[in-house]
Protein backbone atom coordinates (compact mmCIF):
# COMPACT_ATOMS: atom_id res chain seq x y z
CA UNK A 1 0.00 0.00 0.00
CA UNK A 2 2.04 2.87 -1.48
CA UNK A 3 -0.23 5.90 -0.12
CA UNK A 4 -0.63 5.82 3.29
CA UNK A 5 -4.55 6.60 4.87
CA UNK A 6 -5.81 7.70 8.10
CA UNK A 7 -8.83 5.85 9.84
CA UNK A 8 -11.34 8.30 11.20
CA UNK A 9 -13.37 5.69 13.65
CA UNK A 10 -16.69 7.48 14.94
CA UNK A 11 -17.10 6.66 18.42
CA UNK A 12 -19.06 9.19 20.01
CA UNK A 13 -22.76 7.86 20.16
CA UNK A 14 -24.75 7.27 23.29
CA UNK A 15 -25.01 3.48 23.10
CA UNK A 16 -28.58 4.04 24.71
CA UNK A 17 -30.09 0.34 23.69
CA UNK A 18 -26.69 -0.68 25.71
CA UNK A 19 -27.74 0.77 28.97
CA UNK A 20 -27.01 0.32 32.14
CA UNK A 21 -23.27 -0.79 30.59
CA UNK A 22 -23.01 2.60 28.40
CA UNK A 23 -23.59 4.81 31.46
CA UNK A 24 -20.21 4.23 32.58
CA UNK A 25 -18.15 3.38 29.22
CA UNK A 26 -18.92 4.10 25.28
CA UNK A 27 -20.49 1.43 23.88
CA UNK A 28 -17.18 0.45 21.78
CA UNK A 29 -15.36 0.35 24.80
CA UNK A 30 -17.92 -2.35 26.05
CA UNK A 31 -15.08 -5.20 26.80
CA UNK A 32 -15.17 -9.02 24.67
CA UNK A 33 -12.87 -11.66 26.04
CA UNK A 34 -11.18 -8.87 28.45
CA UNK A 35 -10.42 -6.42 25.54
CA UNK A 36 -12.87 -3.11 24.62
CA UNK A 37 -14.87 -3.55 21.15
CA UNK A 38 -13.03 -0.76 19.74
CA UNK A 39 -9.00 -3.06 19.92
CA UNK A 40 -10.63 -5.50 17.36
CA UNK A 41 -11.80 -2.95 15.28
CA UNK A 42 -8.80 -1.20 15.16
CA UNK A 43 -6.78 -4.42 15.15
CA UNK A 44 -8.87 -5.73 11.94
CA UNK A 45 -7.59 -2.46 10.33
CA UNK A 46 -4.09 -2.37 11.68
CA UNK A 47 -3.58 -6.12 9.75
CA UNK A 48 -3.78 -4.07 6.30
CA UNK A 49 -1.16 -1.81 7.37
CA UNK A 50 -3.39 1.15 8.52
CA UNK A 51 -1.59 2.68 11.62
CA UNK A 52 -2.63 6.10 11.97
CA UNK A 53 -6.18 6.63 13.81
CA UNK A 54 -8.39 9.17 14.42
CA UNK A 55 -11.29 8.54 16.80
CA UNK A 56 -13.84 11.28 17.15
CA UNK A 57 -15.03 10.73 20.78
CA UNK A 58 -17.88 12.80 22.91
CA UNK A 59 -19.79 10.39 25.44
CA UNK A 60 -17.18 9.56 28.10
CA UNK A 61 -14.37 10.18 25.69
CA UNK A 62 -12.02 10.12 28.47
CA UNK A 63 -12.64 6.30 29.21
CA UNK A 64 -11.25 6.03 25.15
CA UNK A 65 -8.48 8.23 25.43
CA UNK A 66 -7.47 6.56 29.15
CA UNK A 67 -7.37 3.21 27.46
CA UNK A 68 -5.56 3.72 24.09
CA UNK A 69 -3.55 6.77 24.73
CA UNK A 70 -1.40 7.72 22.10
CA UNK A 71 -2.09 3.83 20.11
CA UNK A 72 2.02 2.96 20.66
CA UNK A 73 1.30 0.13 22.51
CA UNK A 74 -0.95 -1.25 19.97
CA UNK A 75 1.69 -0.76 17.36
CA UNK A 76 -0.29 2.49 15.85
CA UNK A 77 -0.76 6.34 16.11
CA UNK A 78 -3.64 7.68 17.36
CA UNK A 79 -5.25 11.42 17.71
CA UNK A 80 -8.42 12.19 19.34
CA UNK A 81 -11.47 14.82 17.89
CA UNK A 82 -13.51 15.63 21.33
CA UNK A 83 -17.26 16.88 20.48
CA UNK A 84 -17.15 19.35 23.38
CA UNK A 85 -20.11 21.38 23.10
CA UNK A 86 -22.79 18.03 22.51
CA UNK A 87 -23.04 15.47 20.06
CA UNK A 88 -22.56 16.32 16.43
CA UNK A 89 -23.28 13.44 14.73
CA UNK A 90 -21.74 11.33 12.27
CA UNK A 91 -20.89 13.79 9.69
CA UNK A 92 -20.54 16.48 11.85
CA UNK A 93 -17.59 14.70 14.18
CA UNK A 94 -15.30 14.04 10.94
CA UNK A 95 -16.11 18.11 10.33
CA UNK A 96 -15.11 18.75 13.85
CA UNK A 97 -11.67 16.56 13.76
CA UNK A 98 -10.95 18.47 9.89
CA UNK A 99 -8.07 19.58 11.41
CA UNK A 100 -6.23 16.22 11.76
CA UNK A 101 -7.22 15.24 8.67
CA UNK A 102 -4.05 14.95 6.33
CA UNK A 103 -5.85 13.20 3.56
CA UNK A 104 -7.53 10.77 1.81
CA UNK A 105 -9.14 8.87 4.80
CA UNK A 106 -10.95 6.09 5.83
CA UNK A 107 -14.09 6.36 7.98
CA UNK A 108 -15.81 3.87 10.05
CA UNK A 109 -18.47 3.56 12.29
CA UNK A 110 -17.19 2.44 15.69
CA UNK A 111 -20.03 0.35 16.88
CA UNK A 112 -19.75 -1.91 12.59
CA UNK A 113 -17.49 -5.10 12.43
CA UNK A 114 -17.07 -5.72 8.86
CA UNK A 115 -13.92 -8.01 8.31
CA UNK A 116 -13.74 -6.45 4.71
CA UNK A 117 -10.32 -6.62 2.59
CA UNK A 118 -9.34 -2.82 2.92
CA UNK A 119 -6.51 -3.85 0.54
CA UNK A 120 -9.51 -4.50 -2.17
CA UNK A 121 -11.47 -1.66 -1.05
CA UNK A 122 -8.26 1.06 -1.39
CA UNK A 123 -7.92 -0.53 -4.96
CA UNK A 124 -11.50 -0.15 -5.94
CA UNK A 125 -11.33 3.98 -4.86
CA UNK A 126 -7.90 4.74 -6.68
CA UNK A 127 -9.45 3.02 -9.72
CA UNK A 128 -12.46 5.26 -10.47
CA UNK A 129 -12.35 9.01 -10.44
CA UNK A 130 -15.54 9.27 -8.05
CA UNK A 131 -14.48 11.00 -4.69
CA UNK A 132 -16.28 8.82 -2.09
CA UNK A 133 -16.55 5.04 -1.89
CA UNK A 134 -19.16 3.11 0.46
CA UNK A 135 -19.08 -0.43 1.65
CA UNK A 136 -22.47 -2.05 1.06
CA UNK A 137 -22.89 -5.34 2.60
CA UNK A 138 -25.70 -7.78 3.99
CA UNK A 139 -28.29 -6.37 5.91
CA UNK A 140 -28.29 -7.75 9.53
CA UNK A 141 -31.14 -5.59 10.79
CA UNK A 142 -32.98 -5.26 7.52
CA UNK A 143 -36.37 -3.71 8.78
CA UNK A 144 -34.37 -1.39 10.80
CA UNK A 145 -31.93 -0.20 8.70
CA UNK A 146 -31.13 2.13 5.34
CA UNK A 147 -31.51 -0.21 2.77
CA UNK A 148 -28.95 0.17 -0.31
CA UNK A 149 -29.25 -0.75 -3.97
CA UNK A 150 -26.22 -1.41 -6.04
CA UNK A 151 -26.50 -1.91 -9.92
CA UNK A 152 -22.92 -0.96 -11.94
CA UNK A 153 -21.41 0.07 -8.70
CA UNK A 154 -24.26 3.17 -8.26
CA UNK A 155 -25.96 3.30 -5.33
CA UNK A 156 -29.92 4.39 -4.24
CA UNK A 157 -30.91 4.77 -0.90
CA UNK A 158 -33.79 3.47 0.66
CA UNK A 159 -34.59 5.69 4.24
CA UNK A 160 -36.17 3.32 6.95
CA UNK A 161 -39.90 4.11 7.71
CA UNK A 162 -40.97 4.60 4.18
CA UNK A 163 -42.62 3.28 1.92
CA UNK A 164 -39.89 2.96 -0.77
CA UNK A 165 -38.02 1.03 1.90
CA UNK A 166 -41.12 -1.13 3.02
CA UNK A 167 -41.17 -1.70 -0.49
CA UNK A 168 -37.72 -2.93 -1.86
CA UNK A 169 -37.55 -5.28 1.50
CA UNK A 170 -40.36 -6.72 -0.27
CA UNK A 171 -38.86 -7.53 -3.75
CA UNK A 172 -35.59 -7.87 -3.05
CA UNK A 173 -34.02 -11.75 -2.21
CA UNK A 174 -31.16 -10.25 -0.97
CA UNK A 175 -31.17 -6.46 1.32
CA UNK A 176 -28.16 -4.33 1.64
CA UNK A 177 -26.97 -2.02 3.82
CA UNK A 178 -24.91 0.73 3.95
CA UNK A 179 -21.59 -1.26 5.87
CA UNK A 180 -20.33 1.77 7.65
CA UNK A 181 -17.00 1.63 5.99
CA UNK A 182 -16.12 4.78 3.84
CA UNK A 183 -13.29 5.90 1.69
CA UNK A 184 -13.19 9.94 1.24
CA UNK A 185 -11.32 12.91 -0.60
CA UNK A 186 -10.86 15.50 1.44
CA UNK A 187 -13.70 17.43 -0.61
CA UNK A 188 -16.13 15.40 1.92
CA UNK A 189 -15.68 18.50 4.32
CA UNK A 190 -16.83 21.35 1.79
CA UNK A 191 -20.42 19.60 1.98
CA UNK A 192 -20.63 19.75 6.05
CA UNK A 193 -21.44 23.01 7.75
CA UNK A 194 -19.51 23.67 11.15
CA UNK A 195 -20.41 23.25 14.44
CA UNK A 196 -23.72 21.45 13.34
CA UNK A 197 -25.36 17.80 14.21
CA UNK A 198 -25.58 16.62 10.94
CA UNK A 199 -25.97 12.99 9.97
CA UNK A 200 -23.61 11.32 7.05
CA UNK A 201 -25.96 8.76 6.37
CA UNK A 202 -29.26 10.97 6.61
CA UNK A 203 -28.72 14.29 5.12
CA UNK A 204 -25.58 14.09 3.40
CA UNK A 205 -25.78 10.75 1.34
CA UNK A 206 -28.70 11.86 -0.20
CA UNK A 207 -27.40 14.93 -1.66
CA UNK A 208 -24.62 13.76 -3.33
CA UNK A 209 -25.05 10.22 -4.72
CA UNK A 210 -23.94 10.83 -8.71
CA UNK A 211 -20.53 11.52 -6.05
CA UNK A 212 -20.32 7.97 -4.63
CA UNK A 213 -19.61 4.83 -6.06
CA UNK A 214 -20.66 1.12 -3.91
CA UNK A 215 -17.93 -1.42 -2.99
CA UNK A 216 -19.91 -4.69 -1.89
CA UNK A 217 -18.75 -6.47 0.46
CA UNK A 218 -19.27 -10.28 0.79
CA UNK A 219 -17.78 -11.37 4.16
CA UNK A 220 -18.65 -11.25 7.76
CA UNK A 221 -20.31 -8.36 8.76
CA UNK A 222 -22.04 -7.31 12.24
CA UNK A 223 -23.88 -4.27 13.34
CA UNK A 224 -23.97 -4.04 16.88
CA UNK A 225 -26.72 -2.38 18.36
CA UNK A 226 -27.82 -4.13 21.60
CA UNK A 227 -26.78 -6.92 23.88
CA UNK A 228 -27.85 -9.91 21.28
CA UNK A 229 -25.66 -8.54 19.28
CA UNK A 230 -22.71 -8.33 21.72
CA UNK A 231 -23.27 -12.05 22.50
CA UNK A 232 -23.00 -12.79 18.69
CA UNK A 233 -20.20 -11.03 18.35
CA UNK A 234 -18.40 -12.68 20.97
CA UNK A 235 -19.43 -15.97 20.49
CA UNK A 236 -18.33 -15.81 16.61
CA UNK A 237 -14.48 -14.53 18.08
CA UNK A 238 -14.69 -17.02 20.56
CA UNK A 239 -15.47 -19.65 17.31
CA UNK A 240 -12.63 -17.84 15.55
CA UNK A 241 -14.37 -16.61 12.48
CA UNK A 242 -13.11 -13.28 13.39
CA UNK A 243 -9.35 -11.97 13.94
CA UNK A 244 -8.52 -15.75 15.64
CA UNK A 245 -4.86 -14.36 15.76
CA UNK A 246 -6.02 -11.65 18.51
CA UNK A 247 -6.85 -14.63 21.01
CA UNK A 248 -4.39 -17.29 21.89
CA UNK A 249 -6.10 -19.96 20.32
CA UNK A 250 -6.51 -20.74 16.74
CA UNK A 251 -10.32 -22.58 15.80
CA UNK A 252 -9.88 -25.88 13.82
CA UNK A 253 -12.55 -27.24 11.67
CA UNK A 254 -12.44 -30.41 10.51
CA UNK A 255 -14.43 -33.31 8.67
CA UNK A 256 -14.07 -36.28 6.86
CA UNK A 257 -17.00 -37.69 4.53
CA UNK A 258 -16.93 -41.88 3.88
CA UNK A 259 -16.16 -43.34 0.78
CA UNK A 260 -19.01 -45.96 -1.15
CA UNK A 261 -19.23 -49.50 -1.86
CA UNK A 262 -21.77 -50.19 -5.06
CA UNK A 263 -23.90 -52.63 -4.89
CA UNK A 264 -26.78 -52.09 -7.65
CA UNK A 265 -28.61 -49.21 -9.77
CA UNK A 266 -25.47 -47.76 -10.79
CA UNK A 267 -25.99 -45.35 -14.36
CA UNK A 268 -30.03 -45.37 -13.88
CA UNK A 269 -28.84 -42.00 -11.27
CA UNK A 270 -27.75 -40.22 -14.42
CA UNK A 271 -29.55 -37.85 -16.57
CA UNK A 272 -31.90 -38.36 -18.84
CA UNK A 273 -32.75 -41.52 -17.29
CA UNK A 274 -33.67 -40.28 -13.80
CA UNK A 275 -36.31 -38.33 -14.58
CA UNK A 276 -37.71 -39.97 -17.81
CA UNK A 277 -37.77 -43.31 -15.51
CA UNK A 278 -36.71 -43.34 -12.16
CA UNK A 279 -33.28 -44.05 -10.95
CA UNK A 280 -32.48 -46.74 -8.12
CA UNK A 281 -29.40 -46.95 -6.50
CA UNK A 282 -28.41 -49.31 -3.67
CA UNK A 283 -24.60 -48.78 -1.69
CA UNK A 284 -23.14 -48.64 1.35
CA UNK A 285 -20.53 -46.04 2.86
CA UNK A 286 -17.39 -47.56 4.06
CA UNK A 287 -15.18 -46.62 7.07
CA UNK A 288 -12.40 -44.80 4.46
CA UNK A 289 -12.83 -40.95 4.49
CA UNK A 290 -11.69 -37.87 2.39
CA UNK A 291 -10.51 -35.65 5.57
CA UNK A 292 -10.71 -31.67 5.26
CA UNK A 293 -8.90 -29.31 8.30
CA UNK A 294 -9.36 -25.64 7.91
CA UNK A 295 -7.36 -22.77 9.93
CA UNK A 296 -8.93 -19.32 9.66
CA UNK A 297 -6.41 -16.50 8.73
CA UNK A 298 -6.81 -13.08 9.56
CA UNK A 299 -6.40 -11.86 5.93
CA UNK A 300 -8.11 -12.52 2.45
CA UNK A 301 -5.40 -15.20 1.82
CA UNK A 302 -5.95 -18.66 0.91
CA UNK A 303 -3.50 -21.61 0.98
CA UNK A 304 -4.55 -25.12 -0.30
CA UNK A 305 -2.51 -28.29 0.75
CA UNK A 306 -3.46 -31.94 0.04
CA UNK A 307 -1.52 -35.55 0.04
CA UNK A 308 -2.70 -37.90 -2.62
CA UNK A 309 -2.42 -41.58 -1.79
CA UNK A 310 -1.10 -43.30 -5.65
CA UNK A 311 -2.33 -46.84 -5.88
CA UNK A 312 0.66 -47.70 -4.70
CA UNK A 313 -0.01 -46.06 -1.34
CA UNK A 314 2.64 -43.49 -1.55
CA UNK A 315 1.75 -39.93 -1.10
CA UNK A 316 2.15 -37.05 -3.83
CA UNK A 317 1.95 -33.65 -2.17
CA UNK A 318 0.67 -30.66 -3.56
CA UNK A 319 0.11 -26.75 -2.53
CA UNK A 320 -1.34 -23.96 -3.91
CA UNK A 321 -1.65 -20.25 -2.44
CA UNK A 322 -3.69 -17.29 -3.66
CA UNK A 323 -3.82 -13.88 -2.32
CA UNK A 324 -7.71 -14.37 -2.21
CA UNK A 325 -10.67 -16.03 -3.71
CA UNK A 326 -10.36 -13.42 -7.23
CA UNK A 327 -7.23 -15.16 -7.71
CA UNK A 328 -7.87 -18.76 -7.97
CA UNK A 329 -6.95 -20.20 -11.23
CA UNK A 330 -7.74 -23.92 -12.76
CA UNK A 331 -4.64 -25.52 -14.52
CA UNK A 332 -5.09 -27.87 -17.24
CA UNK A 333 -6.23 -30.93 -15.37
CA UNK A 334 -4.33 -29.65 -12.24
CA UNK A 335 -4.98 -32.31 -8.98
CA UNK A 336 -6.54 -29.32 -6.70
CA UNK A 337 -8.72 -28.26 -9.38
CA UNK A 338 -11.78 -30.11 -7.85
CA UNK A 339 -10.85 -28.29 -3.94
CA UNK A 340 -10.63 -24.74 -5.93
CA UNK A 341 -14.29 -25.65 -8.12
CA UNK A 342 -15.37 -26.22 -4.29
CA UNK A 343 -13.97 -23.23 -2.34
CA UNK A 344 -15.50 -20.90 -5.59
CA UNK A 345 -19.04 -22.08 -5.51
CA UNK A 346 -19.13 -21.86 -1.37
CA UNK A 347 -17.09 -18.67 -1.83
CA UNK A 348 -15.77 -17.94 1.51
CA UNK A 349 -16.04 -14.44 3.05
CA UNK A 350 -12.52 -14.97 4.90
CA UNK A 351 -8.81 -16.08 4.18
CA UNK A 352 -8.02 -19.62 5.30
CA UNK A 353 -5.55 -22.75 4.77
CA UNK A 354 -6.88 -25.63 4.00
CA UNK A 355 -5.38 -29.32 4.14
CA UNK A 356 -7.40 -32.58 2.33
CA UNK A 357 -6.43 -36.14 2.38
CA UNK A 358 -7.74 -39.67 1.27
CA UNK A 359 -7.46 -42.86 2.87
CA UNK A 360 -8.56 -43.79 -0.91
CA UNK A 361 -6.64 -43.35 -4.56
CA UNK A 362 -8.54 -41.29 -6.85
CA UNK A 363 -9.97 -42.98 -9.79
CA UNK A 364 -10.84 -46.24 -7.62
CA UNK A 365 -14.24 -46.45 -8.48
CA UNK A 366 -15.17 -45.64 -4.34
CA UNK A 367 -16.76 -42.08 -5.90
CA UNK A 368 -13.63 -40.54 -3.90
CA UNK A 369 -14.00 -37.32 -5.88
CA UNK A 370 -17.76 -37.10 -4.87
CA UNK A 371 -16.57 -37.32 -0.69
CA UNK A 372 -13.76 -35.24 -1.54
CA UNK A 373 -16.13 -32.54 -2.11
CA UNK A 374 -18.69 -33.05 0.16
CA UNK A 375 -15.70 -33.30 2.41
CA UNK A 376 -14.65 -29.59 2.01
CA UNK A 377 -18.14 -28.40 1.92
CA UNK A 378 -18.51 -29.35 4.96
CA UNK A 379 -15.96 -27.69 6.50
CA UNK A 380 -16.45 -24.66 4.16
CA UNK A 381 -20.70 -24.42 5.12
CA UNK A 382 -19.53 -25.16 8.65
CA UNK A 383 -17.97 -21.00 8.66
CA UNK A 384 -21.56 -19.98 7.57
CA UNK A 385 -23.32 -17.75 10.34
CA UNK A 386 -26.65 -18.32 8.34
CA UNK A 387 -28.26 -19.99 5.74
CA UNK A 388 -26.51 -23.03 6.20
CA UNK A 389 -26.73 -25.97 3.75
CA UNK A 390 -29.29 -28.82 5.00
CA UNK A 391 -27.93 -32.54 3.99
CA UNK A 392 -29.65 -32.79 0.46
CA UNK A 393 -28.52 -29.18 -0.56
CA UNK A 394 -24.71 -29.92 0.22
CA UNK A 395 -25.25 -33.43 -1.66
CA UNK A 396 -26.46 -31.05 -4.72
CA UNK A 397 -23.55 -28.65 -4.30
CA UNK A 398 -21.34 -31.22 -4.80
CA UNK A 399 -23.30 -32.68 -7.66
CA UNK A 400 -23.17 -29.15 -9.23
CA UNK A 401 -19.96 -28.54 -8.63
CA UNK A 402 -18.66 -32.22 -10.57
CA UNK A 403 -21.10 -31.39 -13.58
CA UNK A 404 -21.37 -27.98 -14.40
CA UNK A 405 -17.96 -26.70 -12.57
CA UNK A 406 -15.61 -29.63 -13.48
CA UNK A 407 -17.95 -30.90 -16.54
CA UNK A 408 -18.15 -34.32 -14.96
CA UNK A 409 -20.72 -36.27 -16.22
CA UNK A 410 -21.46 -38.63 -13.20
CA UNK A 411 -25.38 -39.65 -11.53
CA UNK A 412 -25.60 -38.57 -7.84
CA UNK A 413 -25.44 -40.94 -5.79
CA UNK A 414 -21.70 -40.49 -4.95
CA UNK A 415 -22.86 -37.57 -3.68
CA UNK A 416 -25.95 -38.34 -1.47
CA UNK A 417 -23.93 -41.52 -0.05
CA UNK A 418 -20.89 -39.40 1.20
CA UNK A 419 -23.26 -36.99 2.84
CA UNK A 420 -26.11 -39.48 4.43
CA UNK A 421 -23.67 -42.35 4.83
CA UNK A 422 -25.07 -46.15 6.03
CA UNK A 423 -26.47 -48.71 3.73
CA UNK A 424 -29.39 -47.09 1.76
CA UNK A 425 -31.83 -47.41 -1.18
CA UNK A 426 -31.65 -43.90 -3.19
CA UNK A 427 -34.70 -42.96 -5.53
CA UNK A 428 -33.62 -40.54 -8.17
CA UNK A 429 -36.68 -38.92 -10.26
CA UNK A 430 -34.81 -35.89 -11.67
CA UNK A 431 -32.91 -32.93 -10.82
CA UNK A 432 -32.48 -32.63 -6.63
CA UNK A 433 -35.67 -34.82 -6.35
CA UNK A 434 -33.71 -37.45 -4.40
CA UNK A 435 -35.36 -39.98 -1.54
CA UNK A 436 -32.72 -41.87 0.79
CA UNK A 437 -34.31 -44.75 2.24
CA UNK A 438 -32.08 -46.58 4.86
CA UNK A 439 -32.35 -50.38 4.65
CA UNK A 440 -32.04 -52.23 7.73
CA UNK A 441 -31.37 -55.72 7.82
CA UNK A 442 -30.04 -55.95 11.71
CA UNK A 443 -27.19 -55.87 13.77
CA UNK A 444 -26.09 -59.53 12.95
CA UNK A 445 -26.59 -59.38 9.32
CA UNK A 446 -24.18 -56.14 9.10
CA UNK A 447 -21.24 -58.34 10.84
CA UNK A 448 -22.07 -60.98 8.39
CA UNK A 449 -22.04 -58.60 5.81
CA UNK A 450 -18.73 -57.39 6.70
CA UNK A 451 -17.35 -60.52 7.53
CA UNK A 452 -18.31 -61.80 3.70
CA UNK A 453 -17.33 -58.75 1.82
CA UNK A 454 -14.18 -58.18 -0.15
CA UNK A 455 -13.14 -55.02 -1.24
CA UNK A 456 -10.01 -55.49 -3.52
CA UNK A 457 -7.98 -52.93 -5.06
CA UNK A 458 -7.19 -54.19 -8.78
CA UNK A 459 -4.08 -52.57 -8.93
CA UNK A 460 -5.43 -50.54 -11.77
CA UNK A 461 -6.71 -46.75 -12.28
CA UNK A 462 -10.42 -47.06 -13.37
CA UNK A 463 -11.62 -44.58 -16.56
CA UNK A 464 -13.99 -41.49 -15.80
CA UNK A 465 -17.68 -42.07 -16.42
CA UNK A 466 -17.37 -39.60 -19.15
CA UNK A 467 -14.27 -41.93 -21.10
CA UNK A 468 -16.90 -44.76 -20.04
CA UNK A 469 -20.15 -42.87 -21.92
CA UNK A 470 -17.71 -41.60 -24.87
CA UNK A 471 -16.98 -44.90 -25.47
CA UNK A 472 -20.24 -46.89 -25.61
CA UNK A 473 -21.43 -47.85 -28.54
CA UNK A 474 -24.70 -49.75 -27.63
CA UNK A 475 -27.92 -48.97 -29.29
CA UNK A 476 -30.03 -46.10 -27.16
CA UNK A 477 -32.63 -48.42 -27.21
CA UNK A 478 -30.92 -51.42 -25.82
CA UNK A 479 -29.40 -49.10 -23.35
CA UNK A 480 -32.41 -47.78 -21.79
CA UNK A 481 -33.42 -51.85 -21.86
CA UNK A 482 -30.77 -52.64 -19.55
CA UNK A 483 -30.46 -49.99 -17.11
CA UNK A 484 -34.37 -51.22 -16.70
CA UNK A 485 -33.10 -54.21 -15.70
CA UNK A 486 -30.04 -52.89 -13.85
CA UNK A 487 -32.69 -51.18 -11.25
CA UNK A 488 -35.03 -54.17 -11.10
CA UNK A 489 -31.74 -55.70 -9.66
CA UNK A 490 -31.28 -52.94 -7.29
CA UNK A 491 -34.86 -53.46 -6.48
CA UNK A 492 -34.51 -56.54 -5.25
CA UNK A 493 -31.17 -56.39 -3.85
CA UNK A 494 -32.62 -54.12 -1.33
CA UNK A 495 -35.70 -56.52 -0.66
CA UNK A 496 -33.59 -59.44 0.05
CA UNK A 497 -31.24 -56.97 2.05
CA UNK A 498 -33.57 -56.42 4.50
CA UNK A 499 -35.05 -59.82 4.81
CA UNK A 500 -31.13 -61.16 5.75
CA UNK A 501 -31.27 -63.56 2.44
CA UNK A 502 -27.45 -62.62 1.78
CA UNK A 503 -26.85 -65.86 -0.17
CA UNK A 504 -29.40 -64.40 -3.16
CA UNK A 505 -27.77 -60.83 -2.33
CA UNK A 506 -24.61 -62.06 -3.44
CA UNK A 507 -25.52 -63.72 -6.71
CA UNK A 508 -27.36 -60.23 -7.35
CA UNK A 509 -24.03 -58.72 -7.26
CA UNK A 510 -22.67 -61.04 -9.90
CA UNK A 511 -25.70 -60.41 -11.93
CA UNK A 512 -25.64 -56.82 -11.91
CA UNK A 513 -22.28 -56.58 -13.22
CA UNK A 514 -22.92 -59.34 -16.08
CA UNK A 515 -25.91 -56.11 -16.78
CA UNK A 516 -23.58 -53.53 -16.09
CA UNK A 517 -20.99 -55.38 -18.62
CA UNK A 518 -23.91 -55.21 -21.37
CA UNK A 519 -24.58 -51.59 -21.13
CA UNK A 520 -21.09 -51.35 -22.43
CA UNK A 521 -18.95 -54.18 -23.21
CA UNK A 522 -15.72 -51.31 -22.07
CA UNK A 523 -16.49 -51.57 -18.77
CA UNK A 524 -14.26 -54.57 -18.29
CA UNK A 525 -11.22 -55.67 -19.64
CA UNK A 526 -8.84 -59.27 -19.83
CA UNK A 527 -7.36 -58.34 -16.70
CA UNK A 528 -10.33 -57.79 -14.64
CA UNK A 529 -11.70 -60.75 -16.24
CA UNK A 530 -9.34 -62.60 -14.92
CA UNK A 531 -9.50 -61.67 -11.46
CA UNK A 532 -13.16 -61.99 -11.51
CA UNK A 533 -12.63 -65.60 -12.55
CA UNK A 534 -10.15 -66.40 -9.88
CA UNK A 535 -12.35 -64.96 -7.39
CA UNK A 536 -15.67 -67.17 -8.45
CA UNK A 537 -13.08 -70.15 -8.37
CA UNK A 538 -12.08 -69.85 -4.87
CA UNK A 539 -15.71 -69.45 -3.73
CA UNK A 540 -16.94 -66.18 -4.32
CA UNK A 541 -20.89 -66.25 -4.95
CA UNK A 542 -20.93 -62.47 -6.80
CA UNK A 543 -18.47 -60.38 -8.01
CA UNK A 544 -18.17 -57.03 -9.38
CA UNK A 545 -16.25 -54.26 -10.30
CA UNK A 546 -17.10 -50.55 -8.96
CA UNK A 547 -16.93 -47.41 -10.51
CA UNK A 548 -17.32 -46.95 -14.34
CA UNK A 549 -14.85 -49.51 -15.41
CA UNK A 550 -11.12 -50.35 -15.94
CA UNK A 551 -10.12 -50.57 -13.05
CA UNK A 552 -10.35 -49.55 -9.42
CA UNK A 553 -12.07 -51.54 -6.59
CA UNK A 554 -13.51 -55.02 -6.80
CA UNK A 555 -16.49 -55.68 -4.64
CA UNK A 556 -16.55 -59.56 -3.61
CA UNK A 557 -19.33 -61.30 -1.87
CA UNK A 558 -17.62 -64.84 -0.56
CA UNK A 559 -19.09 -68.10 0.68
CA UNK A 560 -18.88 -68.09 4.40
CA UNK A 561 -15.04 -68.84 5.54
CA UNK A 562 -13.78 -68.45 2.34
CA UNK A 563 -12.77 -65.27 2.03
CA UNK A 564 -9.12 -65.46 3.70
CA UNK A 565 -8.96 -68.51 0.34
CA UNK A 566 -10.17 -65.54 -2.38
CA UNK A 567 -7.68 -62.80 -0.67
CA UNK A 568 -4.34 -64.88 -1.00
CA UNK A 569 -4.90 -66.05 -4.93
CA UNK A 570 -5.93 -62.45 -5.60
CA UNK A 571 -2.94 -61.12 -3.95
CA UNK A 572 -1.11 -63.16 -6.28
CA UNK A 573 -2.34 -61.80 -9.19
CA UNK A 574 -0.91 -58.20 -7.58
CA UNK A 575 -4.60 -57.02 -6.33
CA UNK A 576 -4.70 -56.03 -2.51
CA UNK A 577 -7.72 -56.12 0.09
CA UNK A 578 -8.79 -53.74 2.31
CA UNK A 579 -10.17 -54.34 5.61
CA UNK A 580 -13.71 -52.06 6.15
CA UNK A 581 -16.93 -51.92 8.24
CA UNK A 582 -19.44 -49.80 7.07
CA UNK A 583 -20.01 -46.51 8.39
CA UNK A 584 -23.59 -45.36 9.52
CA UNK A 585 -22.02 -41.75 10.06
CA UNK A 586 -22.09 -40.11 6.63
CA UNK A 587 -20.58 -36.58 6.89
CA UNK A 588 -19.12 -35.11 10.36
CA UNK A 589 -18.04 -31.70 11.14
CA UNK A 590 -16.29 -30.85 14.19
CA UNK A 591 -14.39 -28.02 15.54
CA UNK A 592 -11.44 -27.71 18.45
CA UNK A 593 -9.26 -25.06 20.03
CA UNK A 594 -5.43 -25.26 19.45
CA UNK A 595 -3.54 -23.27 21.62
Amino acid sequence: MEKEYQAVILVGGLGTRLRPITETVPKPMVEIEGRPFLEYKIQSLKKYGIKDFILCVGHLGHVVEEYFGDGKRFGTNISYSYEKNGLLGTAGAIKNAQHLIKDTFIVANGDTYLDVDFKKLIEFHESHDYPFSIVISDASHAKTQELIEINNDKIKLYKRDTPEHEYHLRVTHRPLVNGGVYIMEKEILEHIPENTKISLEQEIFPKILHKIKGFLHNGYMLDIADEHDWREFKKDLREGLILSSVLSRQKIIRSRAPVRITFGGGGTDIAPYDSIHKGMCVNATINRYVYSTLKLRDDKKITIKSDIINIHGGFETYEQYFEDIDKIEFSEKHPLDIIKAVILEMRPGQGFELYVRSDVPPHSGLGASASLCVSIIGVLNHLRKKNRLTKHEIAETAYRIEQKRLNNKCGRQDQYAAVFGGINLYEFNGDNNVRVNPIDTGKDYILELEKNLLVVHSGRRIKSSGEIHEENNVDESEKIKILHDIKDTAIEMEFNLRRGNLKRFGELIKESWEKKKKFNPLTSNTYIDALIEEALSHGAIGVRLMGAGGGGHLLIYCEPDKEHKIKEVLAERGAKSIDFSFDFDGLKVWEIDEA
